[in-house]
């Protein structure tokens, strides 16, 4: 084992020390799936049978230490089944490993620690191997895979450059659920595909989905980043934004998961939660004012200026912006997180690279969250999505209905 990774096991020592020799590992945690698991598990074993990698399904069953009775019992119930059936689920390239990741203190309960306890089993047993490059993807219980998905995975990091991808994804908007479930779930992912559509807008390099179901990462690079954070929800968020930003994160977009539609309780955010609250206000996702991402793309169009930028310029340069901008640039520790990057570029074409180590993923949050507080209103995700098609495009949309909406937007990341 490599000093990288005996550095990060020595802070996060491993009792699932055992691992299959495998290509790539699916780490799963399962929560109160029982409607779900197996239906996750058929469509991998199908995906399966269409790649000769050898592949370890990591099954991560978890529970809080403050856990009920009754929940007790359902996981540890479908733990037992899940047991019973394992060989209908295997094949000779296909191993499923159960992980116990039960009474975690209350305040690191979660997905999160679910996510982390699986995925620190496979970089460890990928390390044993002598493996660095060994595939860990990321999945949840609630999914189902294309057929193409392992074989995808397998083609997409055969690029030695990759050390990262996401995994297009769509929810189903038809089936045995109510029309207002699937109603709801076009607004929730019209407004992820929004999102990543205004930064791209904005000229925002890093404008990624960041889904817990829809990634994979090789051993080493998961270590490189600290792996992954002990968050009830926005692990995925936290953890890629330290991969993203090195420049070998890819999209992969030649095969799709396909998360539940359904709604949950059982994340503080995230999908399930923005369902049911969609479902009680009446079903339509108030996003980000599409003003905000135009007053982001100026500020990002003369960025290089501020790598010369004399601090008695400073006032001069914000009233280049709207005063929204400026408010919040003012406002915050933007020009002072700024001064050492200033410094210690050797160039104007590293400061350009490295202007985003600055306003990154999380600053983009904060000026966000700090403009709507002050200045703007959020509108109907509809809305703002045809406002931005028709200001990126040029072109008009004609379309009434969310789900025909979502179809455009789909079609810009396939």
């Amino acid at each position: 084992m490599d000093k990288l990774f005996t550095k990060y096991f020595a802070k996060h020592p491993q009792a699932n020390s055992s691992g299959s020799m495998s290509d790539i590992k699916v780490v799963v945690p399962v929560y109160l799936e029982e409607d779900d698991l197996f239906i996750m598990l058929k469509s991998l074993k199908k995906a399966a049978l269409n790649c000769t990698a050898g592949i370890e399904v990591v099954l991560v069953f978890n529970y809080a230490e403050t856990a009920s009775k009754e929940i007790i019992g359902r996981q540890l119930g479908l733990m037992r089944q899940c047991e019973q059936e394992l060989e209908s689920y295997q094949l000779p390239s296909v191993r499923l490993t159960i992980l116990q990741d039960f009474s975690v203190p209350k305040k690191h309960a979660g997905v999160g620690h679910a996510r982390k306890t699986g995925m620190d089993y496979a970089a460890f047993a990928f390390a044993q191997a002598g493996r660095p490059a060994g595939i860990i993807a990321s999945l949840d219980a609630d999914c189902v895979v294309e057929s193409n998905y392992f074989s995808a995975l397998t083609s997409c990091f055969d690029d030695k450059a990759v050390a990262a991808c996401n995994i297009y994804f769509e929810h189903p908007l038809e089936g045995d659920l109510s029309d207002d479930i699937y109603n709801a779930i076009a607004e929730y992912e019209l407004h992820l595909r929004y999102y990543v559509q205004a930064l791209k807008f904005a000229g925002f390099p890093y404008a990624f989905h960041t889904v817990g179901s829809c990634f994979a990462v090789t051993a080493e690079a998961y270590v490189k980043a600290g792996g992954m954070p002990r968050k009830q929800a926005g692990e995925d968020f936290y953890f890629l934004q330290k991969v993203i930003p090195t420049g070998s994160f890819v999209e992969l977009d030649s095969t799709k998961v396909s998360p539940s539609s359904r709604p949950s309780d059982r994340v503080p955010f995230g999908t399930g939660p923005s369902i049911n609250t969609l479902l009680k206000d009446g079903g339509e996702y108030m996003t980000y004012n599409l003003q905000a991402f135009v007053d982001l793309k100026a500020l990002f169009e003369i960025k290089d200026q501020l790598y010369t930028l004399a601090d008695d310029d400073k006032e001069d340069f914000t009233h280049k912006l709207s005063g929204r901008l400026r408010s919040y640039l003012v406002n915050s520790d933007f020009f002072t997180a700024l001064k050492p990057i200033k410094e210690n570029c050797s160039s104007p074409e590293v400061f350009k690279r490295r202007f985003f180590e600055v306003f990154n993923a999380f600053r983009v949050v904060k000026y966000l969250n700090y403009v709507h507080a002050h200045f703007l209103e959020k509108t109907p995700v509809f809305d703002a999505s045809v406002n931005l098609y028709e200001l990126k495009y040029g072109e008009q949309v004609d379309v009434f209905d969310t789900g025909e909406l979502l179809n455009i937007f789909r079609r810009l990341e396939k």
